[in-house]
């Protein structure tokens, strides 16, 4: 029995299996209900698009080193059990089952892996159902994934791991399959190791917070957010404000409130702070969708449908609730993403459109200027949910959540503060 048997080849799965079988030359085979999502792993393709991870699958699925199945029997062929199924939010009694399921194939021999990301309290219930569902003691182990899609291949091989395990046993074995890897390993309890990933998003999420705050702030002032971000966090170290903008996919929006659960949220001592700055971030579509209907609009073209810059995931994604919602209210809506295939080429996108939102802050869009001013209705509008549009650029108005009006002349404090350009501003990615 050797190897590593990952359950559930999604974006968290495939990926650390893939580093795993092509860099460290571990038999890894990934468990998976979609049969298509197997075969198409067994034919040495990524299902999905990730930087690295083609040439990985193809080059470990080459080799022998990878391979993939629908039979969950086949964990006990392999000394490391990692589970990397995606747990949704109040969806806990569905998880534990499968934790359930596939506990029962373990023995004293194996060593199971938490890889998914649960609220800690969730954490001790899945260490109780392992211990009553195996025939035996395997080691328990929890190691959250800590990855920014887009950027996953580097991250697993190079971000430092937090591995929690309470015995030495799990310690060793975790020493041994991560050793490889140049990063560092930080050991803790399990519950810690799963309040550390709760952290990092709820954090980031709450840092975007504020700036969306800000941004509405801006809009009741009649001032641009963007502007004065960027002058805030020029040369002023204390400051690392990000810019304003929707937050969407499935970590951002789900880790905040697993972090508040339900035995944090019914002490009436705790403040909710995490919960509040989820609330302002979720209203941030509706917002966006309201600003954009009050313009009256027939046409809509959705310049970006993917979750986040840089990725063809649309998976939660703010950029579809709003074409969605935007339908809805009787709007047509055109859509083009650059990474995401199977919609409209940008310029078939603008044509017909009184209103050009961009929704997505890819940086196709960088220069996105001189198309909408070829290929949009002249009387169009562009309303730019990411402050990246140069407004002197386009022949026509350019509004946005936070946006502040649009100038008739050149902004007073000059070219390099004109509110397009941002040197200074923290492009934090979300």
């Amino acid at each position: 029995m050797n190897g590593v048997a990952v359950v559930g080849a999604g974006r968290v799965g495939l990926p650390w299996a893939a580093v795993l079988a092509h860099e460290l030359r571990i038999d890894v085979t990934c468990i998976d209900t979609c049969a298509d999502r197997v075969e198409t792993i067994n034919r040495g393709h990524a299902p999905f698009s990730e930087p690295q991870l083609q040439q990985y699958v193809s080059s470990a699925v080459e080799d022998g080193r990878l391979t993939a199945t629908t039979d969950p029997d086949t964990v006990t062929e392999h000394e490391y059990v990692a589970v990397t199924i995606n747990n949704r939010h109040d969806e806990d009694d569905g998880f534990l089952s499968s934790i359930e399921d596939y506990a029962q194939r373990l023995t004293d021999d194996h060593v199971f892996v938490l890889r998914s990301t649960l609220p800690v309290s969730v954490v001790g219930r899945v260490r109780e159902r392992v211990e009553r569902a195996a025939d035996g003691s395997p080691a328990f182990t929890v190691f959250p994934e800590r990855l920014a899609e887009g950027k996953a291949i580097s991250e697993i091989e190079t971000l430092p791991k937090v591995v929690g395990t309470d015995d030495a046993a799990g310690r060793r074995a975790m020493q041994n399959l991560l050793g490889g890897l140049d990063c560092e390993i930080e050991f803790t309890s399990p519950e810690t190791a799963m309040f550390v990933k709760l952290i990092d998003n709820s954090y980031r999420d709450a840092l975007f917070s504020i700036a969306n705050q800000i941004a509405f702030v801006a809009d009741e002032l009649e001032l641009d957010a963007f502007e004065a971000i960027e002058i805030a966090n020029h040369n002023y170290d204390r400051n690392e404000i990000p810019n304003p903008g929707p937050v969407s996919g499935k970590c951002l929006p789900k880790d905040p409130h697993f972090l508040m659960d339900e035995q944090v949220c019914d002490q009436p001592r705790t403040p909710d702070l995490f919960t509040a700055t989820r609330r302002t971030n979720a209203r941030y579509v509706q917002r966006a969708v309201r600003e954009v209907m009050s313009y009256r609009p027939s046409e809509v073209a959705v310049l970006g449908l993917s979750y986040k810059r840089g990725v063809a995931d649309t998976t939660n994604s703010h950029a579809v609730a709003i074409a969605e919602q935007l339908a809805d209210e009787g709007v047509s809506v055109s859509k083009y993403d650059p990474h995401v295939p199977d919609y409209d080429d940008v310029q078939t996108a603008l044509q017909g459109a009184d209103l050009v939102l961009i929704a997505v802050n890819h940086p196709e869009f960088g220069d996105i200027e001189a198309t909408i001013n070829e290929h949009a209705p002249g009387d169009s509008i562009v309303f730019d949910l990411w402050g990246m549009v140069d407004r002197t650029a386009l022949d026509r108005p350019c509004q946005g959540i936070g946006r502040g009006p649009d100038p008739e002349s050149d902004d007073v404090l000059g070219e390099s503060w004109n509110g397009a350009r941002k040197p200074g501003a923290i492009q934090t990615e979300k």
